[in-house]
């Protein structure tokens, strides 16, 4: 905070000024709850009234909507940034209400994110509210309560992505109940539910333990969280759940087994660390700001698959290796668009523009790249393919079809691989992390940490996703979720709920365990604070700000044994979950077959074994395709007189004792000696667009390396004006090898160059140097090669 004003951004005569003893920087402080009381029961004199009459007026009618949607616990000067999209959004809405408008089309995406179901009510009364006044409300959502109370329902599908853009029922959301082809119908009428399972795993002896938290609103809390178990943590907005689990036991776990530098709120100690090899946060941050990140790369699928493209025929023929694949470096990407696909215009005072690449058209690559293609696919149509389809393509794949198949496991099977990551939606990133985190070689014994991960899903992807956390907690790991979800809360094993309720009013553990335990706990704390109905039943009927009773009786202290100092909190989420449980259905919950997820399908290729039953041009015959066909090893053709290579192979196979030369490797061509523990005399580098490369080895000192220049005459590349290769050093080079052996190589573009008897004669001075050579070594081993 700045040292002069103290937080409050006023100077000192504007801090000064009080209204009713307090300041504007107090006011600002002052949580929007007891803000409301305030003002709705400030009394104003006739000369104040003229003055502010309307403006109170006005205030107050803005901080009860702002109260009705349940963000009592916020206060004014609460900076944007640090406010999550579900309050950012109900406080947008909060200024379109006090402005009393009609005739205005509000559009709302998923207004109910963050929100507890206690306060899913409150919103729906501010929202009926808006359209009383005229208005009309489209909504994009998918909790249950807001789409039982529309007034009409248009239910897209049939499935995702490429499988839906249809609108499949509409009409009220009884009537959707009753259509057959709706994908959200039968969860309206109940002919299908998340079940809630009858074998939840209990607690073991192991517990990771939160000694007296302290932050926010915290105030020296304790929490066990029990290991090998998924529990939630619930509890109404501003409660304390991110304070206790993000800011507290991730940071200090993060930084005590991973040495990274968060800074963990304080707290006394963390128990049960060392029962944990690692902790995983898997939160809704986007992959990445730039078109270049996508999920294909986040969850490590595009690495294998760039391997495999570069193991085609077609790739090993133009000598395209893994990173020619690759969108983010130069060699196969579009160079006009960096591989983005799209080109920024820079609107100056406005925002930059992409629009697509007018040279690739969006596909990232050159032309000579997308010529390679597997199953009829090039890289770019990968790219471009939902998950479910690349999951087909590479079924036979197995380290790409295990990382495909778990991005389908969590819902994602519509999203197209190489998706830009800005345009992957919270949960969507979300997930793609889960994904990655899934694919990895799991060793249990970690820690996944999930803030909302239910954020933006239908119930279908719901089913999907709890099926992917309890196969990490069968693997032997535990998950942690912070969550208002009812669906996922009555199916975890344990539950912590904070409240009772937010800001100044939160801050405590008001009851854990199984769901079961919590409701349990509910009805007694719902008994005792005398709150009629039965807890799930009862609707939230202290909607009308802080003056209601909800808030002033959350708590009661008990007055017997040894918990006469501990309070006993009305549990909101145990009222909600009451009704969830007794709905059902009721399932056991079978463990995970990891045997089939494992097993080895016939037809299953290792990436390295990939076109290796494709014979290549130099397999077939390998000198026509190193004199003739060849192709360097950037794709591009060999410029060099194929002439020279024939004639030389030719010349030494006359003159000397040698094995068959050997054409059958794509870039070098080979000759050894008859006995091959004599090793090799020449090898050719073939792979080079202008020039070849003559390899000889010969006995130490045979010859001079300013001898051979003069006698060779290969001027420098610098002399050569008609290639586009630069270079001032010979083009003849002798170097004494370990041991005995001398390396002389010559670099040679045309045939006119060694069709000289200068070059004939060192040929034939070579061969007869290194055949004398290894006839000495057959004759006398040890005076040549002691070590031998």
């Amino acid at each position: 905070e700045c040292s002069t004003c103290g937080g409050s951004r006023l100077r000192d005569d504007a801090a000064a000024v009080r209204f009713r003893g307090q300041t504007m920087d107090e006011v600002c402080r002052t949580p929007l709850g007891k803000l409301l009381e305030q003002t709705a029961g400030l009394k104003l004199t006739g000369s104040e009234r003229k003055i502010a009459g309307e403006l109170a007026r006005e205030v107050t009618n803005r901080l009860q909507f702002l109260v009705d949607v349940g963000l009592e616990y916020l206060t004014l000067n609460r900076s944007a940034p640090t406010l999550s999209g579900g309050e950012a959004q109900r406080i947008r809405l909060g200024s379109q209400v006090g402005s009393g408008l009609t005739g205005v089309l509000y559009v709302l995406d998923e207004p109910t994110i963050g929100l507890h179901p206690r306060d899913n009510r409150r919103l729906l009364k501010a929202l009926v509210k808006l359209r009383d006044l005229g208005n009309t409300l489209l909504m994009v959502e998918h909790d249950r309560e807001v789409v039982e109370s529309a007034d009409q329902l248009l239910d897209f599908g049939p499935g995702a992505g490429e499988h839906g853009g249809q609108i499949v029922a509409r009409g009220t959301p009884a009537e959707v109940a009753k259509q057959k082809a709706s994908v959200t119908g039968p969860y309206l009428s109940g002919a299908k539910a998340i079940g809630v399972p009858t074998n939840r795993r209990k607690p073991g002896g192991d517990w990771v333990e939160i000694i007296g938290a302290r932050h926010n609103n915290l105030r020296g809390v304790d929490a066990r969280i029990p290991l090998c178990t998924l529990t939630a943590i619930t509890g109404v907005s501003g409660s304390g759940k991110s304070s206790l689990i993000e800011d507290v036991l991730y940071s200090a776990l993060a930084r005590k087994l991973h040495r990274a530098r968060t800074f963990p709120a304080p707290h006394d100690a963390i128990r049960g660390v060392e029962r944990i090899n690692k902790v995983i946060r898997v939160d809704q941050q986007p992959l990445g700001n730039t078109p270049t990140s996508n999920p294909a790369t986040y969850t490590g699928a595009f690495e294998y698959i760039r391997a495999l493209y570069s193991q085609l025929p077609d790739a090993k023929l133009r000598g395209y290796t893994p990173r020619r694949f690759s969108f983010n470096v130069p060699g196969g990407r579009c160079e006009k668009c960096e591989g983005n696909g799209q080109l920024r215009i820079e609107m100056h005072f406005l925002p930059d523009v992409w629009v697509e690449c007018d040279e690739c058209r969006g596909r990232r690559y050159n032309q000579e790249t997308l010529g390679v293609r597997y199953k009829g696919e090039s890289i770019a149509d990968v790219l471009d393919m939902p998950c479910g389809r690349a999951a087909k393509l590479f079924e036979n794949i197995p380290k790409v079809r295990r990382i495909l198949q778990t991005l389908c496991d969590v819902g994602l099977d519509y999203v197209r691989l190489g998706q830009a990551a800005p345009t992957l939606s919270g949960g969507e990133a979300q997930r793609v992390k889960l994904a990655a985190e899934l694919a990895r070689p799991d060793t249990g014994n970690t820690l996944y940490l999930l803030d909302e991960p239910t954020t933006g899903l239908h119930f279908d992807d719901l089913a999907k996703l709890l099926d992917v956390l309890n196969r990490l907690v069968d693997l032997g790991n535990t998950v942690v979720v912070i969550e208002h979800n009812l669906d996922v809360i009555k199916t975890a094993d344990w539950v912590i709920d904070m409240g009772p309720e937010a800001g100044d009013g939160g801050g405590h553990v008001v009851a854990s365990g199984t769901p079961e335990e919590v409701v349990a706990h509910a009805e007694r704390a719902a008994a005792a604070l005398g709150i009629k109905g039965k807890a799930g039943r009862q609707r939230d009927k202290g909607t009308r700000g802080q003056g209601d009773k909800e808030t002033k009786s959350s708590g009661i202290r008990k007055n017997s044994g040894a918990d006469a100092t501990s309070a006993l909190y009305r549990s909101h989420t145990g009222e909600m979950l009451a009704a969830a449980l007794a709905a059902g259905p009721h399932v056991e919950r079978k463990p995970h077959d990891f045997t089939a997820q494992n097993e080895t399908r016939s037809g299953d290729l290792d990436i390295t074994e990939v076109g290796k039953e494709a014979q290549m041009p130099w397999e077939a015959d390998g000198r026509q395709w190193h004199s003739r066909d060849r192709v360097g090893r950037t794709g591009q053709p060999c410029r060099w007189d194929g002439k020279i290579l024939a004639a030389v192979v030719d010349r030494v196979q006359e003159l000397g004792d040698f094995s068959p030369t050997d054409w059958s490797a794509r870039t070098v061509v080979e000759i050894c000696a008859a006995k091959k523990a004599d090793g090799w005399f020449l090898h050719a580098i073939t792979g080079e667009e202008w020039l070849l490369k003559l390899k000889f080895r010969v006995a130490k000192r045979t010859f001079q390396r300013d001898d051979l220049i003069n006698q060779l005459d290969l001027k420098p590349l610098n002399e050569m004006h008609h290639l586009p290769v630069y270079g001032s050093e010979p083009r003849v080079k002798c170097k004494q090898l370990r041991g005995p052996w001398q390396e002389v190589q010559l670099a040679v573009y045309a045939y006119e160059e060694i069709d000289r008897p200068a070059f004939w004669q060192f040929v034939e001075r070579a061969v007869a140097g290194f055949r004398a050579f290894t006839e000495r070594v057959e004759q006398q081993p040890e005076d040549v090669m002691p070590w031998k």
